[in-house]
């Protein structure tokens, strides 16, 4: 007799399962009480009361519940305990087209004579099968709720992916499944490939390519049929053989000159040497037509390395080769919010391929999209920046990319790490740098520097956040303060700066704290350095430099106190990392670049910004005076205290 648990009940009626309790309850002395439980040591309930009862009464969020009410039960979740079982049959049904309890043996060899490899459907377990009376029953039920077998191998392969289940670690959320499915779609549209999942992670992501494509559009899928394959895998490639069709389910050793997309999924790597050494037979594989895309953990494929060897065979494994068929033409951070059970972990993509011959073969499109939303928007977009990597030639220069950029691959890749922000404009030289300073120059600067160009190549200047704070600037909390101590300042009472002031530095001053109550209540509060950069991520990021110090540091504001090394060669200036983190577009500091600039350059810069600031103070009081005079004069004409009329100018003689 088929059960159901009070989960299982909540799971079916899409309500939480304190509701089901509520249910038991509540309606225990109507006319249609709920179902009682079955067991004194456990809740379980009879399905077909259950499913009585909810067409009674009409309760849950889901109307086809007491249809689907074995879809939930103990029945489908004995099936789901031998998948391989489950999956033949689900196959055999979906292949038939009928309830198998109907058919023969004999009738089911007919049907599938040419049709699928025997390794997806052993005919020699045909007679075994067909003996257990009870199960071909079962599956008939469970097909008649689900519509069809093949929407039962669907349940069969999501259910991998729950909490704990055999591949829970690969899993992603909805929307990270949606950013995937519309990459892999875009990269199959550029022209038609096989997708060749290379392990249970990639297998995952086919599955869900597989729910989201409509039958004609579905790829062929290239696999290493052996038999020693998971159960799992068995039955995930025959959901993909409902979706596609048998005959689409191929052994890709059998089709090696067949252009294909390899698929690598591996969000929970541990051992960065295995992966690298995984993800180089897979591109060893390639030809010349096909493509491979990588998604795995951003600290092992972007992420500075702390190990040697790791950094070593990561290099080796990018750097162009004259055997290398297929260079790296993608590289991103993804949004984050794509792992379902990984918590904080961050996921990075690469896409290998060889674009069109007169394209040109030295370039890699680096995306930065770790703050990027993940709206159907920012979804489709990422998905073009993929496709026109691949694609190349005018390509990279008529595409709009999102929040990426074009750059050397050799230049990219002998970085230490792979992280950087896409440039905002093109480069100037040290001439153009120098006279666009002429040009916008009153005076502030060449009375007080002197500037000439130097013929040194360019260079990156910036540094991650991460690597900022390894000797080169330290990072203070703020203190979070109870709402009530905050005053208007008065004799004895320290100022605050928090994100109202650093968003807002005219508010400086209007808030405080006396000395003995902050004493009293946050004992081991933090105060400001002359020269510290408070910044604030909520809302945006923004940050000021608190010329001053002394000032009370109220969280979430955080100070980033600039260090100046004695031997170091390019340090960070206050004023440099105040305009950076507010130029950031997202809140995730592991994804901020600070310029640094050389040592020798600090005394310049330190005099020049006091008289810039003193500059900038004059022209604010002249707007400041140019909008009373404009305010007292509409005023007074306003109110008939003054006449105003045009005066007319004398005529020179």
């Amino acid at each position: 007799m088929p059960t159901l648990t009070m989960q299982s009940i909540a799971d079916l009626t899409r309500v939480q399962r304190g509701v089901v309790s509520m249910w038991r309850t509540r309606f225990a002395g109507t006319p249609h009480p709920f179902p009682p439980s079955l067991s004194e040591d456990e809740l379980l309930f009879d399905a077909q009361q259950v499913a009585a009862w909810l067409e009674a009464s009409g309760k849950g969020n889901n109307p086809e519940a007491p249809l689907e009410v074995l879809l939930h039960s103990s029945q489908f979740e004995e099936l789901r305990g031998d998948p391989e079982t489950a999956s033949v049959l689900f196959l055999l049904h979906d292949l038939v087209g009928g309830p198998l309890t109907e058919v023969r043996p004999e009738d089911v060899r007919e049907a599938l004579a040419h049709r699928t490899s025997e390794l997806l459907i052993p005919q020699h377990r045909l007679e075994g099968l067909w003996a257990r009376a009870e199960l071909l029953s079962a599956v008939d039920e469970l097909a008649e709720a689900a519509f069809s077998g093949r929407a039962l191998l669907d349940r069969l392969a999501g259910s991998f992916s729950r909490p704990r289940g055999p591949w829970a670690r690969e899993a992603l959320t909805a929307p990270g499944i949606a950013l995937v499915v519309e990459i892999l779609r875009g990269l199959l549209e550029l022209a038609p490939r096989r997708l060749d999942p290379q392990d249970p992670g990639a297998l995952l992501l086919a599955t869900e390519l597989a729910l989201a494509l409509e039958d004609e559009d579905q790829p062929r899928y290239g696999v290493d049929l052996s038999a020693d394959m998971a159960a799992e895998s068995w039955a995930a490639l025959r959901m993909l053989a409902a979706h596609a069709g048998t005959d689409h389910v191929v052994d890709r050793e059998a089709g090696a000159e067949e252009p294909h997309l390899a698929l690598h999924h591996g969000p929970a790597a541990e051992d960065p040497v295995e992966l690298y050494d995984r993800i180089e037979s897979m591109l060893l594989d390639l030809g010349p037509s096909d493509f491979a895309m990588v998604i795995g953990p951003s600290e092992l494929l972007l992420d500075p390395l702390r190990q040697e060897a790791h950094r070593a065979a990561r290099s080796r494994l990018l750097l162009p080769r004259p055997e290398s068929p297929a260079p790296l033409r993608y590289a991103a951070r993804l949004p984050k919010g794509l792992s379902r059970f990984g918590g904080r972990r961050r996921l990075a993509m690469w896409v290998f391929g060889t674009a069109a011959p007169h394209a040109g073969t030295d370039w890699t499109v680096y995306g930065e999209h770790a703050d990027t939303a993940l709206d159907a928007s920012s979804r489709a977009a990422l998905a073009a920046d993929v496709a026109a990597a691949l694609a190349g030639g005018t390509s990279l220069t008529a595409h709009a990319f999102l929040r990426s950029t074009r750059l050397a691959t050799g230049a990219l890749l002998r970085r230490p790490d792979l992280l950087l922000s896409p440039q905002s404009g093109p480069p100037r030289s040290g001439g153009e740098s120098l006279a666009r300073l002429w040009e916008l120059d009153d005076g502030s600067l060449s009375q007080t520097l002197a500037l000439r160009a130097t013929e040194e190549n360019r260079t990156d200047p910036t540094l991650s956040w991460a690597q900022a704070l390894n000797g080169l600037a330290r990072e203070v909390r703020g203190t979070r303060l109870p709402s009530q101590v905050i005053r208007a300042p008065a004799a004895g009472s320290v100022a605050v700066i928090g994100p109202e002031e650093v968003r807002d530095p005219s508010r400086l001053g209007q808030r405080a704290v006396d000395r003995l109550v902050l004493e009293q209540t946050v004992p081991r509060s933090i105060l400001t350095l002359p020269g510290d950069v408070v910044f604030t991520a909520e809302g945006g990021a923004a940050a000021v430099v608190d010329t001053a110090g002394g000032h009370l540091l109220q969280a979430p504001a955080r100070v980033l106190r600039c260090l100046t090394g004695p031997h170091a060669s390019r340090v960070l200036h206050p004023r440099v990392v105040a305009a950076d983190i507010a130029a950031q577009e997202g809140r995730d500091r592991r994804t901020w670049r600070l310029r640094t600039i050389p040592a020798e350059a600090l005394p310049a810069l330190d005099a020049v910004g006091p008289l810039l600031e003193d500059r900038r103070a004059e022209l604010r009081r002249q707007l400041d005076s140019l909008d009373q005079l404009e305010d007292e004069l509409i005023q007074a004409v306003a109110a008939g205290t003054l006449a105003a009329t045009l005066t007319t100018p004398e005529k020179e003689n």
